[in-house]
């Protein structure tokens, strides 16, 4: 079968035989993962550290913020340490208090910042850092220089940015905690040879979430606001990540009313994956996370020409329950990542509803830009 638009492959005749094969694989390694015996403390003190830069030129160690509340005050930033003193970094700030308006940082929507000899090493670059304070527990956000509002350069102001970001919810790995069926299905629809799995291997990097609220001060000319957001983390890290590899993705990021968290997306990157389900939900009153799968939402049919959806719906499944979810979202900010520019980044802040709960947060929407 023809992978449409040439890119989303849809596998062939032998579909049901690799799966099943994939789907062995994947739950030996789970059981056997069960008998190593791993001193978890000290695995997330290590993983939450600023990791060591391969060789590669495309490495990178990356962390990300995005928070909300219902009242739709924002914050996203993040900062991705490259190579040659090279940082992709970024702020959004939205202060309902303050104004309907979007605060970027005043490279936006350039990231490519530059680091000073005292920040190598760090998530720090041209006045933002972020670090952790107690591993898999509290994280520190800081920022003090110049934001203006987006697509005005006539009017700058002075940020001191002060906050911490704290969590009671379990830390959702995804190379280890991943539903096995979802995995399964994305490879059994790839064609599949020896370069497809040394490709598997080649670009496989770590990258965990984590929610939990970011409480804090922010200082505009010198008035206080306070926030108090829901916030979603993440750490990502590897040998390489080359965005000109990546065709497209998108992410959710829901807070519900009744306390639970979602994050659930779907990966394009046709080296590996062209259809990759990913995500889990954080049940607040049990505080466990469990493994999205069966996410019917085909990526080539949702703002495949570049224009993300702004009111739309999907389901999936999580613990063997079904959860309808509905997305209505606000034309957001869009920004470049790569010395090239060659990914475009699209963040929305949006309303939710799964199965009838009221929830807020972001989505956040990739696309591979060849114009450079």
């Amino acid at each position: 079968m023809n992978a449409i638009f040439g890119v989303y492959q849809q596998g062939n005749r032998l579909y049901y035989l690799k799966y099943f094969l994939m789907l062995c694989l994947l739950y030996m390694r789970k059981f056997r993962q069960k008998f190593i015996k791993h001193n978890q403390d000290f695995a997330d003190a290590d993983m939450e550290k600023p990791q060591p830069l391969s060789d590669n030129i495309h490495a990178v160690d990356a962390v990300y913020f995005n928070g909300t509340d219902r009242n739709l005050s924002w914050i996203v930033c993040g900062t991705a340490r490259r190579k040659n003193n090279l940082v992709n970094g970024f702020l959004y700030l939205k202060i309902a208090d303050f104004s309907d308006k979007l605060l970027v940082s005043p490279r936006l929507p350039d990231t490519c910042m530059q680091q000073t000899e005292a920040e190598l090493g760090k998530y720090q670059a041209e006045g933002l850092d972020l670090h952790p304070i107690v591993p898999m527990q509290s994280w520190k956000i800081a920022y003090n220089g110049k934001m203006r509002f987006e697509n005005d350069h006539s009017q700058h102001f002075d940020i001191q940015l002060e906050m911490e970001w704290t969590t009671s919810f379990s830390c959702f790995n995804f190379a280890s905690d991943m539903d096995a069926n979802s995995i399964a299905r994305a490879t059994a629809k790839e064609l599949w040879s020896r370069q497809h799995f040394k490709n598997l291997k080649k670009y496989h990097q770590t990258h965990y979430e984590h929610y939990g609220i970011l409480k804090g001060n922010v200082h505009i000319d010198g008035a206080k606001y306070e926030l108090n957001l829901d916030c979603i983390r993440d750490h990502s890290y590897g040998e390489q990540r080359n965005w000109k590899l990546f065709h497209r993705y998108v992410m959710h990021f829901i807070h519900l009313e009744n306390g639970d968290r979602i994050t659930v997306g779907i990966i394009c990157m046709p080296c590996t994956f062209s259809s990759l389900e990913v995500g889990f939900l954080s049940l607040s009153k049990n505080k466990v996370n469990l493994s999205i799968s069966n996410v019917n939402m085909n990526l080539y049919r949702y703002g495949e020409q570049g224009t993300p959806p702004v009111d739309y719906a999907f389901q999936f499944y999580a613990g063997n329950k079904k959860y309808i979810t509905k997305v209505k979202a606000a034309i957001g900010p869009e920004f470049y990542i790569g010395t090239e520019s060659e990914c475009r980044i699209v963040e929305q802040l949006c309303d939710f509803e799964v199965n009838g709960v009221k929830g807020w947060g972001a989505t956040e929407w990739q696309y591979r830009n060849y114009n450079g």
